[in-house]
């Protein structure tokens, strides 16, 4: 054997003894907590949050601990806000949160703990949620034709942007059926919004001659905690009249 295949395979030695002997803690990683769950969300209402927690020393059979809160400006009716504290080994954990009454932003801070034999690891993050009181679109469809339409998908859009999808199951010949959404108005300003409602009566994704396409505009005011009706739509579409009812669905505080 050479002298330069000795040196390579001592070499080669001394490099596999030092992987070897890499410290562990850095396959776990640094300590990193994410958020799942809704951002938009109507007033009072509960709704459940996965957090999960990973990295630092619980990965090697320690122990993950969070503390969560709301955090805002007017936070009554809100839960919690004041700390609240979880742990566990797996680092997953589910919590109720309940958003406060008044409409605005407030944000769930959570603070989590990775601890195990060689010490404890934390960190924390944020998500952002808004509170606004929903927005309720109506449709009563009603069928002037011979024959039950099945199935039926109606679709609502609120300035160009999707906020809903509801299907009807039938809708008898001279019959008629009511469609609804209910969806959260991020970022809906005050003033004039434009309205439109699909009906695919053949489920094909398309609104061809026949379907019925319609729409309109209406006002959003300042908030306010009395009904308001928005707008109004009404058309004859071959052998269907639709009639689009527009409301704000204000929810009380009960007791």
């Amino acid at each position: 054997m050479s002298g330069r295949s000795l040196v390579l395979i001592v070499l080669g030695v001394v490099l596999a003894g030092l992987l070897a002997r890499a410290p562990a803690a850095d396959a776990q990683g640094p300590v990193a907590v994410v958020i799942d769950g809704p951002t938009a969300v109507a007033p009072g209402t509960t709704h459940e949050y996965t957090i999960t927690v990973t990295g630092g020393p619980a990965e090697d059979n320690g122990t993950f601990e969070i503390r969560f809160q709301l955090q805002g400006d007017n936070l009554e009716g809100g839960d919690p806000t004041i700390e609240r504290t979880l742990n566990n080994r797996e680092g997953v954990f589910l919590a109720n949160v309940t958003a406060p009454n008044a409409e605005g932003t407030v944000a769930l801070l959570v603070r989590a703990k990775s601890g195990g034999a060689t010490g404890n690891e934390t960190t924390q993050t944020s998500l952002s949620i808004e509170v606004f009181r929903p927005v309720e679109l109506r449709a009563t469809i009603r069928n002037n034709g011979a024959a039950a339409a099945l199935n039926v998908t109606v679709r609502f859009y609120v300035d160009g942007a999707a906020v809903g999808t509801t299907t009807l199951a039938r809708i008898d010949a001279g019959g008629t059926a009511e469609a609804s959404v209910s969806y959260v108005p991020v970022g809906l300003g005050e003033g004039r919004h434009v309205v439109r409602i699909e009906a695919d009566m053949d489920g094909d994704g398309v609104i061809g001659a026949g379907e019925v396409q319609e729409q309109d505009f209406f006002y959003k005011a300042a908030p306010s905690n009395t009904p308001a009706i928005l707008g109004t739509i009404t058309a004859v579409l071959l052998a269907f009249l639709v009639l689009l009812l527009l409301a704000i669905r204000r929810q009380r505080r009960q007791g």
